[in-house]
Protein backbone atom coordinates (compact mmCIF):
# COMPACT_ATOMS: atom_id res chain seq x y z
CA UNK A 1 0.00 0.00 0.00
CA UNK A 2 1.21 3.52 -0.83
CA UNK A 3 0.07 6.62 1.05
CA UNK A 4 0.79 10.16 -0.04
CA UNK A 5 1.39 12.96 2.46
CA UNK A 6 0.62 16.42 1.08
CA UNK A 7 2.06 18.98 3.48
CA UNK A 8 5.33 18.42 5.36
CA UNK A 9 4.55 20.66 8.33
CA UNK A 10 3.66 19.66 11.87
CA UNK A 11 0.54 17.63 11.06
CA UNK A 12 2.06 16.00 8.00
CA UNK A 13 5.01 14.93 10.11
CA UNK A 14 2.73 13.56 12.83
CA UNK A 15 0.62 11.51 10.41
CA UNK A 16 3.64 10.24 8.46
CA UNK A 17 5.26 8.96 11.65
CA UNK A 18 2.02 7.29 12.71
CA UNK A 19 1.73 5.55 9.33
CA UNK A 20 5.28 4.24 9.51
CA UNK A 21 4.68 2.83 13.01
CA UNK A 22 1.73 0.71 11.90
CA UNK A 23 2.22 -3.08 12.18
CA UNK A 24 2.22 -3.26 8.37
CA UNK A 25 3.44 0.20 7.39
CA UNK A 26 2.67 1.52 3.92
CA UNK A 27 5.16 3.10 1.57
CA UNK A 28 5.05 6.84 2.18
CA UNK A 29 5.31 9.50 -0.51
CA UNK A 30 5.76 13.15 0.52
CA UNK A 31 4.95 16.35 -1.36
CA UNK A 32 5.11 19.96 -0.22
CA UNK A 33 5.08 23.31 -1.97
CA UNK A 34 8.46 23.75 -0.26
CA UNK A 35 10.58 20.95 -1.80
CA UNK A 36 13.31 21.41 0.81
CA UNK A 37 10.77 20.80 3.57
CA UNK A 38 9.58 17.62 1.86
CA UNK A 39 13.13 16.33 1.56
CA UNK A 40 13.91 17.18 5.19
CA UNK A 41 10.89 15.19 6.32
CA UNK A 42 11.78 12.25 4.09
CA UNK A 43 15.32 12.14 5.46
CA UNK A 44 14.13 12.39 9.07
CA UNK A 45 11.60 9.59 8.59
CA UNK A 46 14.20 7.37 6.92
CA UNK A 47 16.64 7.93 9.79
CA UNK A 48 14.00 7.28 12.46
CA UNK A 49 12.33 4.23 10.95
CA UNK A 50 14.69 2.82 8.35
CA UNK A 51 11.90 3.14 5.80
CA UNK A 52 12.43 4.49 2.32
CA UNK A 53 10.34 7.62 1.94
CA UNK A 54 9.88 9.07 -1.53
CA UNK A 55 9.52 12.74 -2.43
CA UNK A 56 7.43 13.81 -5.40
CA UNK A 57 7.79 17.23 -7.01
CA UNK A 58 4.18 17.73 -8.08
CA UNK A 59 0.77 16.98 -6.63
CA UNK A 60 -0.21 15.17 -9.83
CA UNK A 61 2.71 12.75 -9.43
CA UNK A 62 1.67 11.96 -5.86
CA UNK A 63 -2.00 11.36 -6.61
CA UNK A 64 -1.20 9.19 -9.64
CA UNK A 65 1.04 6.90 -7.62
CA UNK A 66 -0.75 6.27 -4.31
CA UNK A 67 -3.64 4.27 -2.90
CA UNK A 68 -4.62 6.87 -0.31
CA UNK A 69 -3.86 10.52 0.40
CA UNK A 70 -3.34 12.50 3.62
CA UNK A 71 -3.90 16.24 3.19
CA UNK A 72 -2.08 18.15 5.93
CA UNK A 73 -1.44 21.49 4.28
CA UNK A 74 -2.61 24.81 5.74
CA UNK A 75 -6.37 25.20 5.33
CA UNK A 76 -5.89 27.75 2.55
CA UNK A 77 -4.12 25.12 0.41
CA UNK A 78 -6.42 22.08 0.72
CA UNK A 79 -8.77 22.60 -2.20
CA UNK A 80 -6.40 21.41 -4.95
CA UNK A 81 -5.33 18.11 -3.32
CA UNK A 82 -8.90 17.30 -2.30
CA UNK A 83 -10.19 17.84 -5.80
CA UNK A 84 -7.28 15.88 -7.29
CA UNK A 85 -8.02 12.94 -4.99
CA UNK A 86 -11.72 13.05 -5.85
CA UNK A 87 -11.03 13.05 -9.60
CA UNK A 88 -8.63 10.13 -9.24
CA UNK A 89 -10.91 8.13 -6.94
CA UNK A 90 -8.25 8.10 -4.21
CA UNK A 91 -9.52 7.89 -0.60
CA UNK A 92 -8.44 10.94 1.36
CA UNK A 93 -7.82 11.94 4.95
CA UNK A 94 -7.98 15.71 5.42
CA UNK A 95 -7.15 17.84 8.41
CA UNK A 96 -9.96 20.05 9.62
CA UNK A 97 -11.48 22.20 8.24
CA UNK A 98 -11.90 21.18 4.62
CA UNK A 99 -10.73 24.63 3.58
CA UNK A 100 -10.46 28.11 5.05
CA UNK A 101 -13.58 29.50 3.35
CA UNK A 102 -17.10 28.22 4.09
CA UNK A 103 -18.39 28.83 0.56
CA UNK A 104 -15.45 26.93 -0.86
CA UNK A 105 -16.06 24.14 1.65
CA UNK A 106 -19.64 23.82 0.43
CA UNK A 107 -18.35 23.54 -3.12
CA UNK A 108 -15.88 20.87 -2.05
CA UNK A 109 -18.56 18.81 -0.32
CA UNK A 110 -20.39 18.63 -3.63
CA UNK A 111 -17.24 17.64 -5.48
CA UNK A 112 -16.44 14.99 -2.86
CA UNK A 113 -19.95 13.50 -2.85
CA UNK A 114 -18.78 10.16 -4.25
CA UNK A 115 -15.31 10.13 -2.66
CA UNK A 116 -14.21 8.33 0.47
CA UNK A 117 -13.26 11.13 2.86
CA UNK A 118 -12.24 11.18 6.52
CA UNK A 119 -11.91 14.66 8.05
CA UNK A 120 -9.61 14.84 11.04
CA UNK A 121 -11.77 15.81 14.00
CA UNK A 122 -9.68 13.70 16.32
CA UNK A 123 -12.02 13.75 19.34
CA UNK A 124 -14.19 11.27 17.45
CA UNK A 125 -11.29 8.81 17.73
CA UNK A 126 -10.43 9.47 21.38
CA UNK A 127 -11.28 6.40 23.53
CA UNK A 128 -12.90 8.42 26.33
CA UNK A 129 -15.00 10.51 23.94
CA UNK A 130 -16.13 7.31 22.23
CA UNK A 131 -17.06 5.78 25.58
CA UNK A 132 -19.04 8.91 26.45
CA UNK A 133 -20.89 8.76 23.14
CA UNK A 134 -21.77 5.11 23.74
CA UNK A 135 -23.32 6.05 27.08
CA UNK A 136 -25.31 8.85 25.50
CA UNK A 137 -26.55 6.66 22.62
CA UNK A 138 -27.53 3.89 25.05
CA UNK A 139 -29.80 6.30 26.93
CA UNK A 140 -27.92 6.00 30.23
CA UNK A 141 -27.85 9.79 30.64
CA UNK A 142 -31.56 10.18 29.89
CA UNK A 143 -32.60 13.34 28.05
CA UNK A 144 -29.59 15.53 27.44
CA UNK A 145 -29.82 18.97 28.98
CA UNK A 146 -26.45 20.63 28.71
CA UNK A 147 -22.98 20.11 27.24
CA UNK A 148 -20.07 22.20 28.49
CA UNK A 149 -16.71 22.30 26.70
CA UNK A 150 -13.40 23.80 27.86
CA UNK A 151 -10.71 24.59 25.27
CA UNK A 152 -7.72 26.26 26.93
CA UNK A 153 -4.46 26.14 24.97
CA UNK A 154 -1.19 26.31 26.86
CA UNK A 155 0.44 28.99 24.70
CA UNK A 156 -0.87 31.37 22.00
CA UNK A 157 -0.10 30.42 18.39
CA UNK A 158 2.45 32.28 16.29
CA UNK A 159 1.32 35.68 15.04
CA UNK A 160 0.86 34.58 11.41
CA UNK A 161 -1.08 31.44 12.34
CA UNK A 162 -4.58 32.88 12.03
CA UNK A 163 -3.98 34.00 8.45
CA UNK A 164 -4.17 30.38 7.30
CA UNK A 165 -5.83 28.57 10.24
CA UNK A 166 -8.69 30.96 11.01
CA UNK A 167 -9.84 32.60 14.23
CA UNK A 168 -10.45 31.06 17.64
CA UNK A 169 -13.88 29.81 16.52
CA UNK A 170 -12.89 28.25 13.19
CA UNK A 171 -9.54 26.90 14.39
CA UNK A 172 -10.06 25.98 18.04
CA UNK A 173 -13.73 25.77 19.03
CA UNK A 174 -14.64 24.04 15.77
CA UNK A 175 -13.37 20.84 17.43
CA UNK A 176 -15.84 21.24 20.28
CA UNK A 177 -18.67 22.19 17.92
CA UNK A 178 -18.12 18.98 15.99
CA UNK A 179 -17.82 16.99 19.22
CA UNK A 180 -21.15 18.39 20.45
CA UNK A 181 -22.88 17.40 17.18
CA UNK A 182 -21.30 13.93 17.21
CA UNK A 183 -21.89 13.22 20.91
CA UNK A 184 -25.49 14.40 21.00
CA UNK A 185 -26.59 13.50 17.47
CA UNK A 186 -28.13 16.97 17.27
CA UNK A 187 -27.27 19.85 14.91
CA UNK A 188 -26.89 23.42 16.07
CA UNK A 189 -29.84 25.62 15.06
CA UNK A 190 -28.72 28.90 16.66
CA UNK A 191 -25.56 30.37 18.16
CA UNK A 192 -24.60 33.34 20.29
CA UNK A 193 -20.94 34.18 20.85
CA UNK A 194 -18.51 36.74 22.17
CA UNK A 195 -14.77 37.23 22.17
CA UNK A 196 -12.09 39.53 23.54
CA UNK A 197 -8.54 40.55 22.67
CA UNK A 198 -6.76 40.48 26.03
CA UNK A 199 -3.29 39.19 25.17
CA UNK A 200 -2.31 41.52 22.36
CA UNK A 201 -2.96 39.09 19.52
CA UNK A 202 -4.53 39.99 16.20
CA UNK A 203 -7.66 37.95 16.88
CA UNK A 204 -9.72 36.95 19.89
CA UNK A 205 -7.63 35.50 22.73
CA UNK A 206 -10.66 34.30 24.70
CA UNK A 207 -14.11 33.38 23.42
CA UNK A 208 -17.43 31.92 24.45
CA UNK A 209 -20.21 30.41 22.38
CA UNK A 210 -23.67 29.21 23.35
CA UNK A 211 -25.24 26.70 20.97
CA UNK A 212 -28.94 25.87 20.76
CA UNK A 213 -29.34 22.29 19.56
CA UNK A 214 -32.26 21.05 17.48
CA UNK A 215 -33.86 19.21 20.42
CA UNK A 216 -33.64 22.26 22.71
CA UNK A 217 -30.55 21.22 24.66
CA UNK A 218 -27.77 23.78 25.09
CA UNK A 219 -24.00 23.64 24.71
CA UNK A 220 -21.66 26.21 26.26
CA UNK A 221 -18.16 26.44 24.82
CA UNK A 222 -15.26 28.41 26.31
CA UNK A 223 -11.83 28.93 24.78
CA UNK A 224 -8.59 30.66 25.67
CA UNK A 225 -5.31 30.93 23.78
CA UNK A 226 -3.41 30.85 27.10
CA UNK A 227 -3.42 28.59 30.14
CA UNK A 228 -0.29 29.03 32.27
CA UNK A 229 -0.54 25.52 33.69
CA UNK A 230 -0.84 23.57 30.43
CA UNK A 231 -3.28 22.37 27.76
CA UNK A 232 -6.78 21.90 29.18
CA UNK A 233 -9.42 20.53 26.77
CA UNK A 234 -12.39 18.62 28.16
CA UNK A 235 -16.15 18.12 27.96
CA UNK A 236 -18.99 17.60 30.45
CA UNK A 237 -22.45 16.27 29.58
CA UNK A 238 -25.50 16.57 31.84
CA UNK A 239 -28.65 14.53 31.35
CA UNK A 240 -31.78 13.79 33.35
CA UNK A 241 -30.33 10.44 34.44
CA UNK A 242 -26.65 11.21 34.90
CA UNK A 243 -23.61 13.28 34.05
CA UNK A 244 -20.13 12.48 32.75
CA UNK A 245 -16.90 14.36 32.12
CA UNK A 246 -14.04 13.54 29.75
CA UNK A 247 -10.62 15.12 30.17
CA UNK A 248 -10.36 15.33 33.96
CA UNK A 249 -7.45 13.04 34.74
CA UNK A 250 -4.02 12.92 36.33
CA UNK A 251 -2.57 15.31 33.75
CA UNK A 252 -5.33 17.93 33.52
CA UNK A 253 -3.67 21.33 34.19
CA UNK A 254 -6.28 22.45 36.70
CA UNK A 255 -5.56 23.58 40.26
CA UNK A 256 -8.08 22.65 42.95
CA UNK A 257 -8.71 24.91 45.93
CA UNK A 258 -9.34 22.85 49.04
CA UNK A 259 -11.09 23.94 52.20
CA UNK A 260 -7.69 24.74 53.67
CA UNK A 261 -7.23 27.36 50.94
CA UNK A 262 -4.28 25.67 49.29
CA UNK A 263 -4.13 25.09 45.55
CA UNK A 264 -3.05 21.77 44.12
CA UNK A 265 -3.42 19.74 40.93
CA UNK A 266 -5.91 16.84 41.10
CA UNK A 267 -3.02 14.38 40.72
CA UNK A 268 0.78 14.58 40.45
CA UNK A 269 1.09 13.76 36.74
CA UNK A 270 2.88 16.23 34.42
CA UNK A 271 0.29 18.51 32.77
CA UNK A 272 -0.60 18.18 29.10
CA UNK A 273 1.44 20.59 27.00
CA UNK A 274 -0.35 20.70 23.65
CA UNK A 275 -2.88 18.91 21.43
CA UNK A 276 -0.42 16.26 20.24
CA UNK A 277 0.19 15.37 23.88
CA UNK A 278 -3.42 15.43 25.12
CA UNK A 279 -4.85 13.63 22.07
CA UNK A 280 -1.89 11.39 21.19
CA UNK A 281 -4.00 8.22 21.31
CA UNK A 282 -6.75 9.83 19.23
CA UNK A 283 -4.29 10.90 16.52
CA UNK A 284 -2.96 7.36 16.27
CA UNK A 285 -6.47 5.90 16.19
CA UNK A 286 -7.72 8.22 13.46
CA UNK A 287 -4.95 7.05 11.13
CA UNK A 288 -5.76 3.42 12.01
CA UNK A 289 -9.40 4.18 11.22
CA UNK A 290 -8.49 5.87 7.94
CA UNK A 291 -6.48 2.84 6.83
CA UNK A 292 -9.45 0.67 7.79
CA UNK A 293 -11.68 2.84 5.62
CA UNK A 294 -9.28 2.41 2.70
CA UNK A 295 -8.55 -1.30 3.03
CA UNK A 296 -11.75 -2.74 4.52
CA UNK A 297 -14.40 -0.24 3.48
CA UNK A 298 -15.04 0.79 7.09
CA UNK A 299 -17.24 3.88 7.50
CA UNK A 300 -15.62 7.28 7.76
CA UNK A 301 -15.41 8.55 11.36
CA UNK A 302 -16.19 12.05 10.03
CA UNK A 303 -17.61 12.73 6.58
CA UNK A 304 -17.14 15.89 4.55
CA UNK A 305 -20.78 16.82 5.19
CA UNK A 306 -20.33 16.54 8.96
CA UNK A 307 -17.15 18.60 8.80
CA UNK A 308 -18.94 21.27 6.79
CA UNK A 309 -21.68 21.53 9.41
CA UNK A 310 -19.13 22.20 12.15
CA UNK A 311 -17.41 24.78 9.95
CA UNK A 312 -20.69 26.56 9.23
CA UNK A 313 -21.49 26.81 12.93
CA UNK A 314 -17.97 28.03 13.73
CA UNK A 315 -18.26 30.72 11.07
CA UNK A 316 -21.67 31.68 12.43
CA UNK A 317 -20.16 32.01 15.91
CA UNK A 318 -17.55 34.37 14.50
CA UNK A 319 -20.29 36.50 12.95
CA UNK A 320 -22.29 36.45 16.16
CA UNK A 321 -19.28 37.66 18.14
CA UNK A 322 -18.45 40.38 15.61
CA UNK A 323 -21.99 41.72 15.28
CA UNK A 324 -23.58 41.07 18.66
CA UNK A 325 -26.36 39.07 17.02
CA UNK A 326 -27.89 35.68 17.57
CA UNK A 327 -27.32 33.72 14.38
CA UNK A 328 -30.03 31.24 13.44
CA UNK A 329 -29.09 28.33 11.19
CA UNK A 330 -31.22 25.99 9.20
CA UNK A 331 -30.76 22.43 10.56
CA UNK A 332 -29.65 21.43 7.05
CA UNK A 333 -26.28 22.97 6.06
CA UNK A 334 -26.50 26.22 4.12
CA UNK A 335 -28.78 29.18 4.79
CA UNK A 336 -28.62 31.22 7.96
CA UNK A 337 -29.81 34.57 9.23
CA UNK A 338 -28.99 36.93 12.09
CA UNK A 339 -31.42 38.31 14.65
CA UNK A 340 -30.70 40.54 17.66
CA UNK A 341 -29.79 38.78 20.90
CA UNK A 342 -33.02 38.17 22.76
CA UNK A 343 -35.02 38.39 19.51
CA UNK A 344 -37.17 35.58 18.25
CA UNK A 345 -35.72 33.08 15.84
CA UNK A 346 -37.50 33.03 12.52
Amino acid sequence: MRVGIVGAGRMGQLHARTLLKLPDPPAVVVHDVDPDGAHRLARALAEETGSRVTVRRTLAEVVAGVDALVVATPATQRRAPLLAAARAGVPVFCEKPLTADVAEARELVGALAHARVHVGFQRRCDPAYRALRERIVSGRLGRLLLVRCTAFDHEPPAGAYERTAGDIFTDCLIHDIDAVHWLTGQPTVAVQADGARLLGGAGYDVATAALTLADGARAVLTASRLDPHGYDHRVEVLGTEGSYAVGLDARTPLRLLGQDGTGRPPAPGPPYQDFTDRFATAYRQEIHDFIGMVTRGAPSPCTAEEALRAQEVAAAAGRAAATGTRVVLDPAPAADAATPVGGRAG
